[in-house]
């Protein structure tokens, strides 16, 4: 699957990819609207992100010129928003054909769980290797993962969100035991416990906040089979 983004920042673009990714989209960054709209034909993205605040004057030109010729069953659009984003602009853009408005960072606790419930209603969306085996609710309640902050040397528990062989989505009972956290950092005393199994990891930061995603570092063989099985790869 493709995902496209119409965004002028760099920082913008890696929250979305850092979120599209784990799902099994592969995406392309224009800065550029009007190449962005000339392309769009050729690479039929299945999803869209614009960002409001990168294209104040032109983004509701840029949803209209999408569905002009595309429904929201074929690509879904999501509107990435800033603080000057009033109600007003809302209504408009639903009105015009966006499925989704989040914030541009994605670190709202709110805006992971909307773009889910879109891309669960117009999209079959799968994660690195099929279909997922459970759900988020599901994933949370048959396993958990805690790591030791090598900043503070506290422990952060939290909620699993999204697990796969190359990392996971995770948000941190208290945010602020987390927060210092970048991208990039090493995190190391990481404890996945998944079934009966308990998995010791290293993990580097792939994009922190109040949801954190993590990918592994060094993860065995052994280990990447047993996630495999949890996960349902190959089932």
């Amino acid at each position: 699957m493709k995902a496209m983004i119409i965004a002028d920042s760099d920082e913008t673009a890696r929250s979305v990819e850092g979120y599209v990714a784990p799902l099994g989209f592969d995406s392309v960054h224009y800065r550029s609207a009007v190449k962005a709209l000339d392309n769009i034909g050729e690479i039929e993205p299945d999803a869209v992100f614009i960002s409001s605040g990168d294209f104040p004057r032109h983004w509701k030109a840029i949803v209209q010129f999408i569905r002009s010729d595309t429904g929201k069953d074929r690509t879904i659009i999501v509107l990435l928003t800033g603080e000057r984003f009033t109600a007003e602009d809302a209504d408009k853009a639903i009105h015009i054909g966006v499925q989704a408005i989040v914030r541009e960072t994605l670190d709202s606790a709110e805006d992971e769980p909307k773009l889910a419930e879109v891309f669960a209603r117009y999209k079959s969306v799968d994660g690195p290797g099929g279909p997922a085996r459970y759900s988020h609710e599901e994933l949370a309640e048959k396993a958990a993962f805690m790591f030791t902050n090598p900043l503070t040397e506290a422990i952060v528990t939290g909620r699993l969100e999204r697990l796969d062989t190359e990392g996971l989505q995770f948000r941190p009972d208290v945010p602020s035991a987390a927060a210092d956290l970048a991208e990039g950092d090493r995190v190391g005393e990481c404890s996945l416990k998944i079934g009966d199994d308990l998995i010791s990891a290293d993990c580097r930061v792939r994009k922190g906040g109040t949801i954190l995603r993590l990918d592994f570092d060094g993860l065995g063989e052994k280990e990447r089979r047993k996630i495999e099985a949890f996960i349902g790869v190959g089932v």
